[in-house]
């Protein structure tokens, strides 16, 4: 029989490291990586760029940027009309009356309703290919018909404190009058048909976004 090896020469062999005669590569160290990085994982991982680029090159439409803006000014008007207690904050003599509170509180909405979402529109319209007839009608319908007006009718509907319910009455008479102001809805500060008039019109004089 072939001389054996001594137990001391095994003291460091270990056959796990040891497969056909040769000594076995770590799968980390095979093909350049770790071997748990799977095709499925690159796909992924590709997906979620391309998703996360899809995003990020929305949210740098300029209108929809201008937008988002805006109602997010409504909303926190809106929010503050809604917990207003309805009784002024003061009742010392010469402090606002209930009536200025809630209009101050409104006017905001009144001034974005009918100003700066037109102009906003005017200002962001090259970025639509429908131009300013486009850019418009995507501010009025969001602005306007998505916010504005239900939340402000539901107030003059049913909001517990009849001071806001008027309040809220009220805001709709302030808007058709705004409307009638240079660069809006209804714009009657330049004559019927004329290039200048309205949201549409090239000298719209609405405020500044």
């Amino acid at each position: 029989r072939g001389r054996g090896r001594d137990r001391d020469d095994d003291d460091d062999f270990d056959p796990s490291t040891v497969l056909g005669g040769q000594q076995r590569i770590p799968d980390d160290l095979a093909g350049g990586g770790p071997s748990n990085i799977t095709d499925d994982d690159d796909n992924a991982a590709a997906e979620a760029d391309s998703d996360e680029e899809l995003g990020a090159g929305e949210k740098e439409d300029p209108l929809l940027v201008a937008i988002d803006d805006l109602e997010g000014r409504i909303v926190a008007a809106l929010d503050e009309f809604k917990v207003h207690p309805g009784v002024a904050s003061s009742l010392a003599f010469g402090s606002s009356t209930v009536h200025d509170e809630l209009r101050g509180i409104l006017r905001p909405v009144l001034d974005i309703a009918a100003h700066v979402g037109p102009a906003s529109a005017r200002t962001n319209a090259l970025y639509r290919a429908g131009g300013a007839d486009q850019a418009v009608e995507e501010v009025y319908q969001r602005v306007n018909s998505d916010l504005v007006f239900p939340v402000v009718l539901e107030s003059a509907q049913s909001d517990p404190s009849s001071v806001k319910r008027a309040a809220a009455l009220r805001f709709f008479h302030s808007l058709h009058d705004e409307w009638r102001g240079a660069g809006s809805y209804l714009d009657g500060t330049a004559p019927a048909n004329s290039p200048h008039a309205g949201p549409y019109g090239s000298g719209g004089a609405g405020a500044a976004p």
